[in-house]
């Protein structure tokens, strides 16, 4: 069975800083501790669609998982779609009034790659089943993550690609001491 790393950006507004909490207990019930966190960012041309839901100022955290996950999304373990149907569940049992006060946006890191999980069709997503679409945010070669033209803003940034390169270097830790 081959297995990822899952990762999540966690998107908040601090002044549902209880229900952050919340949202991040919940997630280490299924990815068990955060063996990586970020910095909190504040990115203002997230504002710009988000804010209008969420109000602002609106903070970003990138968090792993020390859990391996199943890369198959078909398989009947914990895996990338679940994750996601998952995720959407909880935004939806911590939104206030129709409105969401965290936005959870799950992923995974594996050797070569970051993708992001998404309910939203668009034009290099891969369908993975069950209404979830698959994103490449990035491409590993040269020692280095690389961005795709189609690469989200705030995931170009070298401070969050470094985050997702200790991402990788402890998964392939993780994958040695498996063998």
């Amino acid at each position: 069975m081959r297995l990822v790393k899952p990762t999540f950006s966690v998107l908040y507004n601090p002044a549902f800083r209880d229900r952050l909490a919340e949202a991040l207990k919940t997630l280490k019930g299924w990815i068990g501790d955060f063996d990586l966190v970020s910095s909190e960012y504040h990115f203002p041309h997230l504002e710009r669609y988000y804010g209008k839901e969420m109000g602002k100022p609106l903070y970003r955290l990138y968090l792993s998982g020390e859990r391996l996950i199943s890369a198959d999304p078909c398989s009947p373990d914990l895996n990338p779609v679940k994750l996601k149907l998952l995720s959407t569940e909880l935004e939806e049992r911590l939104s206030e009034g129709g409105k969401r006060t965290v936005n959870l946006d799950p992923g995974w890191v594996d050797d070569h790659h970051l993708f992001l999980t998404t309910r939203k069709e668009r034009g290099g997503r891969i369908y993975l089943g069950r209404g979830v679409f698959a994103e490449m945010e990035y491409l590993y070669f040269a020692k280095d993550f690389r961005d795709l033209f189609w690469t989200y803003e705030d995931y170009r940034r070298r401070e969050v690609k470094n985050f997702f390169l200790a991402v990788r270097k402890k998964y392939l830790l993780q994958l040695k001491d498996k063998a």
